[in-house]
């Protein structure tokens, strides 16, 4: 009895609390978000300084004829650009020319460099015909592990601490990249990661990246039911999504699974994301991608492509028109981060979403955009200014601004 007499207190004291605060809801929105929306803002990264490094970039065409993209990142990911196939076309037999040119490149530029390990040679595979991703054979694992040690080991060797960051194959749950089994591939990282480690210590090893669909997590929960993880130091994953704000699930269901094989301190990178050939808000969606990824617990995010990865897949720049507005996006959601904090974020109804920053100079800032449509927003008359993703500036009237499925920046 006594029990139930404390619980009926508890219950009412609780409505009392609530009832009191009701009539302030509409002044901190940010604490009545449902559920979901305020699990979007991973704790840790509560008034954490956002670093350079978190911003980083695909470009296949490094080292070659193509400019050097006209924005800052920390990093660039090699996908797309070079491949064992390519590397080594016979036993014993490298050719080192394209990896050498990449290398000077990203040195001449200060850019760390993640190389994707993946795509057997075809005098390697275990099947020589596999479904290919590049080359016949590709997709296969080696034949004999002892070619995969070679060409780890070369690979190692010839960037001589050059090269911070290995990442092991790619997509493997889609058999047009992988078509081996997922007990191959778990030795394939035991041997990559024992390879890269004895050569140094410091260098880092990444996961096999997995999409965000079906078939991604039942690998990536195969992968670590086998040990797959405890040879890397960060888990990698591709965040490809139909709208920006479904990556918050992806990344949280990637954490169920590192969390169900005590891996949660893992750091998460996002190496591979954009939009397909066709999408009607690049430059918004770019914006809400690298904010989410951040306030839900990524640590690094390489974007994909900067010209397109032969067609228009996340393309930020061409040769005839230059740097188009996702581009400019980039360039305008990075001023906006890099060095600021997340004080609080959260979805303040099915649609708006609002972030708050503390500016690197101090200032406040709020980011606000809504996933549908357009709608007039009433601030905190603090708000003076804003300012869009093409970097233009305006004055915040009457208190209110219009805010659209293009995140924009208010400022004090």
């Amino acid at each position: 009895m006594a029990g139930k007499v404390r619980d009926w207190v508890q219950t009412a004291l609780i409505a009392l609390i609530l009832s009191a605060l009701a009539p302030l809801a509409h002044k901190w929105p940010l604490q009545w978000a449902g559920a979901a929306a305020n699990d979007a803002l991973n704790v840790s990264r509560v008034n954490v300084v956002i670093p350079p490094t978190f911003f980083g970039m695909t470009i296949n065409a490094i080292g070659q004829s193509q400019p050097w993209p006209e924005l800052k990142f920390d990093g660039v990911r090699l996908w797309g650009a070079i491949y064992w196939a390519q590397v080594n076309p016979a036993p014993g037999i490298y050719n080192w020319a394209r990896f050498d040119a990449i290398l000077a490149a990203a040195e001449r530029e200060h850019v760390d460099i993640v190389l994707n390990l993946a795509f057997t040679p075809r005098w390697a595979a275990s099947v020589k015909d596999a479904p290919p991703a590049f080359t016949p054979g590709a997709s296969s694992p080696p034949a004999d592990l002892a070619s995969w040690d070679e060409w780890v080991r070369a690979a190692v060797t010839r960037a001589a601490g050059r090269i911070k960051y290995w990442e092991i194959w790619n997509e493997p749950e889609d058999p047009k990249y992988y078509s081996g089994d997922i007990a191959t591939m778990v030795q394939m990282q035991k041997r990559a990661y024992e390879i890269i480690k004895a050569s140094d210590p410091t260098l880092t090893v990444l996961t096999p990246p997995s999409n965000g669909t079906p078939d991604g997590y039942r690998w990536q929960q195969a992968f670590m039911a086998q040990g797959g993880g405890q040879y890397a130091d960060v888990f990698a994953f591709h965040g490809y999504t139909n709208e920006p704000e479904a990556a918050i699930g992806v990344i949280a269901r990637f954490k169920q699974i590192l969390a169900a094989h005590d891996l949660s301190t893992r750091p998460i990178w996002d190496t591979e994301a954009g939009w397909p050939s066709h999408e009607d808000n690049p430059d918004g969606c770019l914006a809400r991608a690298y904010i989410l990824r951040w306030i839900s617990g990524v640590d690094r995010f390489y974007w994909y492509e900067f010209a397109g990865g032969g067609s228009d897949f996340g393309k930020l720049w061409d040769r005839a028109r230059g740097l188009l507005p996702s581009g400019i996006a980039y360039r305008t959601v990075q001023s906006w981060l890099v060095g600021a904090s997340v004080v609080a974020a959260a979805r303040t109804s099915p649609s708006i979403w609002r972030v708050d920053l503390r500016m690197k100079d101090g200032r406040s800032g709020l980011v606000l955009w809504t996933t549908n449509g357009r709608s007039i927003y009433r601030v905190d008359p603090r708000f003076s200014r804003y300012q869009g993703l093409d970097g233009g500036e305006g004055v915040v009237a009457n208190g209110e601004v219009e805010i659209s499925p293009k995140p924009v920046l208010l400022l004090e």
